[in-house]
């Protein structure tokens, strides 16, 4: 039997390693596309084709790579830049380039999965937990760049079979975002964000990996978005006390930062961004995510259409994770 090939773009990410791992376990072909400059430690070892280039400057890889893959998975985006220009540069131009690389070189391709976030959306209005019907407002630049590619993608509807998926923050092994609340509780302590209940989703990398999946397989899954998050919506409260469970069971100090301290923090970081070109975590995007509202989503459409159930409860992927890091040496 001839195995089925995959292209992957962000190969070398979190959730792009993790996506290949599976892809693997049921057989395919991988053809990845890797920047030269990328760190391939999650793909060491592993029977892999590369195909040097990304989704803005070298497009001859990208062209050869795609060439007669059953599945597209475009994973590979920007989350944190130095200047709002840099986002839309990948994120949004960057699936236009590799739809139209498709249109090129592949037009028959089975499916096409692109995978965004809930940024693109926004907090939710009203505490009501989001639905893929609602208006899209998103609050920062990286999530104003995800919705423009969104809408790219879904004007090649017509001519390749496009399907979003919208994760919320995404947590587990190989992680190095949230992992950092993970070493706050190390040490003792965990930064809140003051003034009122906010709440918001978090889901394993192992339940997106089977939504992307789920998706790329479905045929009703051509043209539609989907949310793909855990099936409950968790209070800051209840995160922060699940994580010092599985990192400090005798408990941490909860340190509620201000929302003008806040800003002043993330204002502070985006000019040291811009002045020396250098890519840091405290900056305005990630404060502005902090501070906004309620991260929540509803993910009945996943459930009805694509048979999506996530496996991995907060208290449980948050104890795994724990101790994957502890595994690696990183806590």
């Amino acid at each position: 039997m001839i195995p089925k090939k995959a292209f992957v773009t962000g190969a070398t990410g979190f959730l792009g390693s993790h996506l290949i791992d599976r892809l693997l376990e049921k057989g395919w072909e991988i053809h990845a596309l890797v920047r030269r400059s990328s760190n391939l430690r999650w793909l060491s070892g592993k029977k892999i084709n590369l195909y040097y280039g990304d989704v803005v400057g070298d497009l001859a890889a990208l062209r050869e790579g795609l060439k007669e893959v059953d599945l597209c998975f475009h994973l590979a985006g920007v989350i944190r830049a130095a200047r709002p220009s840099d986002y839309d540069k990948v994120n949004a131009e960057g699936t236009r380039n590799v739809l139209e690389a498709l249109l090129q070189v592949n037009p028959k391709v089975g499916k096409v999965v692109v995978v965004t976030s809930l940024a693109a959306s926004g907090p939710a209005q009203n505490g009501r937990p989001l639905n893929e019907t609602d208006d899209c407002r998103p609050v920062t630049d990286y999530g104003k760049s995800k919705l423009k590619a969104e809408k790219i993608a879904m004007s090649y509807c017509d001519r390749l079979p496009v399907t979003i998926i919208r994760p919320p923050g995404i947590y587990g092994p190989r992680d190095t975002q949230i992992y950092h609340y993970f070493k706050m509780a190390t040490r003792g302590f965990i930064i809140l964000p003051r003034g009122g209940e906010r709440r918001l989703n978090l889901v394993h990398s192992d339940d997106v990996v089977q939504g992307i999946l789920l998706a790329a397989e479905s045929p009703q899954s051509t043209g539609e978005t989907f949310f793909i998050g855990d099936g409950e919506n968790y209070s800051w409260e209840e995160i922060v006390d699940q994580v010092s469970a599985a990192v400090r069971p005798r408990g941490v100090f909860k340190l509620r930062l201000p929302k003008s301290m806040g800003y002043l923090l993330g204002g502070c970081g985006e000019i040291f961004m811009r002045l020396t070109g250098q890519i840091i975590p405290i900056n305005l995007t990630n404060i502005k995510n902090f501070f906004k509202g309620n991260w929540v989503l509803d993910i009945g459409k996943a459930r009805r259409i694509l048979g999506y159930r996530p496996t991995h409860p907060l208290a449980e992927g948050l104890q795994e994770t724990a101790a994957w890091y502890r595994k690696q040496g990183w806590l």
